[in-house]
């Protein structure tokens, strides 16, 4: 009976909007098409206006760090709560798991920033050439390297 009663209140919640969007509707498959060509129009292709729909490898790797710290610094919060809450072991134990993995996360960022300050300092890429002291006309190269 009680299920009876629950089925009928959520058809009387449901059905009405569901009839009400299919008569309205209409199989308008040109106007359909021009509503969604205006709509691409106002966002210039991009899928979310104001964000950019190509990411470089290095701003994804920005966004992953990000996520990962907020992921982290969320769950020392929850467990540090549930340990003062609860007092109990598990819950101490789980904050420090949070903590050494926040620590752990923290150390690797570091290493990986200084790996890469060191790159910078070091490597130089191979498309950039040193400015030479004056420039030798192709040539005069070509008659050296041919006597």
């Amino acid at each position: 009976m009680v299920l009876v009663l629950l089925a009928a209140v959520w058809a009387a919640v449901l059905l009405p909007p569901l009839l009400r969007s299919r008569s309205e509707r209409q199989n308008d498959s040109i106007g359909d098409f021009n509503y969604r060509l205006d709509v691409l129009g106002k966002t210039n292709g991009q899928l979310r206006p104001g964000v950019p729909t190509r990411m470089t490898g290095a701003q994804r790797a920005a966004r992953r760090r990000r996520d990962v710290m907020r992921v982290l610094l969320a769950s020392l919060l929850l467990t540090g709560l549930l340990a003062l809450a609860t007092n109990a072991q598990i819950a101490w134990l789980l904050l420090g798991v949070s903590v050494a993995a926040f620590a752990g996360f923290c150390a690797l960022w570091a290493y990986a920033r200084a790996m890469q300050v060191e790159r910078m300092e070091k490597v130089r890429p191979l498309g950039a050439r040193p400015q030479l002291r004056q420039r030798v006309p192709d040539y005069e190269l070509q008659r050296a390297a041919s006597s």
